[in-house]
């Protein structure tokens, strides 16, 4: 059963998945990502739908405040 979890935390860790569709009338990539503390998991078709989903599980830092893993 998933944890409880709340945007902004420490630990967000997320399992993305690319394939490629050509029954869509063309190439066309598609995916899935999960964040996987929470269990929730969305399709999507273009990057702005995959960030925006990362978006709501990572916060950015504060101007001012420098995070342990700024050097990755």
């Amino acid at each position: 059963m998933p944890t409880e979890h709340k945007p902004g935390s420490p630990l967000n860790t997320f399992i993305v998945r690319f394939w490629h569709d050509s029954e869509a009338g063309g190439a066309h990539w598609r995916g899935q990502v999960q964040h996987v503390q929470s269990g929730e998991r969305i399709a999507f078709a273009d990057e702005a739908a995959l960030l925006s989903f990362v978006r709501r599980w990572v916060q950015t830092l504060e101007r001012g405040e420098e995070s342990q893993y700024s050097e990755l």
